[in-house]
């Protein structure tokens, strides 16, 4: 959700008589409420919208550019969304899987429209194998889209998406800008 661009407060002058006083104060203190909790939210992020009952919760997912199924073994993420501002974290465990093609995890907000791919992320990866140079992985958050690709990186080897392995580990962070009025 993004800030309100103007805010339209009940005029005095659509009410009655003076009858009518305490139902204007009353919209109007609601609509400052409203106004109010709106700004918090977008300011503060979506982490908690009451003590209770944690918002911020994401059950991060893995697929492949050729759809299957991953056996998971540890699925933990929080994602706080401030205004159109979305920070992941993500703790993804897998023993197999049916997927093929090209790793990625998907996003719980689309991807805002970019000319480039400014938004990547860090990745800790364990028990995944990636050789030819490359010697460590990131996640781009790919633009209109719900994913985040992860790709290999190295001194002096060109950046690739990395394949769906059988099985492994990535422990990450990702912030990135998403779409309004999601």
């Amino acid at each position: 959700m993004t800030l309100p661009a103007q805010i339209i407060l009940p005029l005095r002058a659509d009410y009655g008589d003076s009858e009518d006083m305490d139902r204007y104060f009353r919209d109007l203190v609601y609509k400052l409420q409203d106004m109010y909790e709106s700004i918090v939210e977008n300011v503060n992020g979506s982490i908690r919208n009451y003590a209770d009952t944690d918002n911020s919760k994401w059950t991060p997912t893995l697929d492949g550019t050729v759809t299957g199924t991953f056996t998971y073994t540890k699925q933990v993420g929080w994602s706080i969304r401030q205004g159109i501002y979305t920070e992941l974290f993500f703790d993804i465990e897998w023993s197999a899987t049916t997927a093929g093609g090209n790793l990625y995890v998907e996003l719980p907000y689309i991807v805002t429209i970019s000319d480039g791919m400014p938004f990547v992320g860090v990745i800790q990866p364990s028990s995944i194998a990636f050789g030819g140079g490359k010697t460590n992985l990131v996640i781009n958050a790919i633009p209109d889209t719900y994913r985040g690709e992860i790709w290999t990186i190295g001194t002096g080897a060109a950046t690739a998406n990395l394949a769906v392995t059988a099985s492994g580990r990535l422990i990450g962070h990702l912030r990135y800008i998403g779409v309004s009025d999601e």
